[in-house]
């Protein structure tokens, strides 16, 4: 009694092995641009890898290249070269399509077949395979300032020289209709045109390409009441250290007039020290251990459950993303196993 691990179905210590088990990834919530989820049986290096897999190593599309034809606002080329470049454009079309990835991919005209995969510019044998054209081309003639913002990005008609531009879903990313990222402000007869050159790349050669606003991970929490210094507290001293307490740690049980721990953990607030720090106030250094809070480890001793919260910018969602990094992580694996295979035999090292 008095100990609870956060996640559902939390095997307790010692009856599974990390070593032996299959990772598994349980999803608690979807949204537009954020997941959360709960990675378990493996350790914190496999998760590492998973997070950063996510950040750096899953293809996106962004504006590399800007020429500036005219530009009267108040803000230098160079810098509104930067804030065009940190533009997202939605990027479902930089990811590999084989498989698991068809059915997040825009469709052509007829709404039948996913586009060729976006090729890297350094191999791409033509600038359509690897290159989307946008222009922008606004003069404010109204006598209050205006706002250029990414609704005046338009996909350039033909590209490259008189081609017809294929549009397969390349734009920037709309968090909301009213309110459009703001490239620049215009005064009256102020203007600005340009085009702009969007290739595929990664959030490691540029932090525009990364698909990710924020991912993190915590050790998935395990936390124990010390039910003998809780005895020598009298019922309202255990409620007023409850109240005292950030909600999503512990709960006081009006009928029992026992301290529990709460049903849903508030996972950033167990590992903060507040209901410790609290306890070590309200009642004395003594009584800072009223609770205590480990990592879930597996028979191993290590941590082996790890909850993400996963945000993206909008170029991938959220889902794409985390299938995105899985595939990259087994291809960077395939590569390494497919480099240690022995012609002869047929062997590994």
């Amino acid at each position: 009694p008095g100990e609870r691990a956060a996640g559902k179905g939390a095997k307790r210590e010692g009856m599974a092995s990390s070593k032996t088990a299959t990772p598994a990834i349980e999803v608690t919530h979807i949204g537009e641009n954020t997941l959360r989820f709960m990675l378990s049986n493996t350790d914190a290096s496999v998760a590492n890898a998973l997070r950063r897999a996510m950040i750096s190593e899953v293809p996106t599309i962004a504006i590399d290249l800007v020429e500036i034809e005219d530009n009267t606002s108040v803000l230098a080329d160079e810098f509104l070269a930067h804030r065009i470049g940190l533009i997202p454009l939605v990027s479902n079309r930089a990811i590999a399509h084989d498989g698991w990835a068809s059915e997040s991919l825009p469709r052509d005209g007829n709404g039948d077949h996913p586009p060729k995969e976006f090729d890297w510019h350094h191999s791409a044998d033509r600038e359509e395979d690897c290159e989307i054209k946008f222009e922008l081309d606004v003069r404010n003639t109204m006598d209050n300032p205006i706002d250029v913002t990414t609704q005046d990005l338009k996909l350039s008609l033909t590209h490259p020289d008189d081609t017809r531009q294929a549009d397969w879903g390349v734009k920037p990313v709309e968090y909301d209709p009213d309110h459009p990222v703001v490239i620049a402000k215009l005064r009256k007869n102020q203007s600005l045109k340009f085009t702009a050159i969007a290739k595929k790349g990664l959030g490691r050669m540029h932090a525009k390409w990364s698909p990710a606003s924020g991912i993190v991970f915590t050790y998935d929490p395990v936390l124990k009441l010390n039910f003998d210094k809780l005895e020598k507290l009298s019922a309202d001293q255990r409620r007023q250290w409850v109240e005292a307490c950030p909600p999503g740690v512990l709960k006081f049980n009006e009928v029992t007039e026992n301290v529990e721990i709460a049903d849903e953990l508030n996972i950033g607030i167990v590992y903060s020290g507040e209901c410790e720090k609290v306890a070590g106030e309200l009642f004395g250094a003594t009584f800072k251990d009223l609770v205590s809070i480990k990592h879930h480890c597996g028979a191993d001793g290590q941590p082996d459950r790890f909850h993400f919260e996963v945000e993206t910018n909008g170029a991938l969602d959220p889902v794409t993303l985390v299938k995105a990094a899985l595939f990259e992580l087994h291809t960077k694996l395939e590569n390494v196993r497919d480099g240690l295979h022995k012609d002869q035999g047929g062997a590994f090292f």
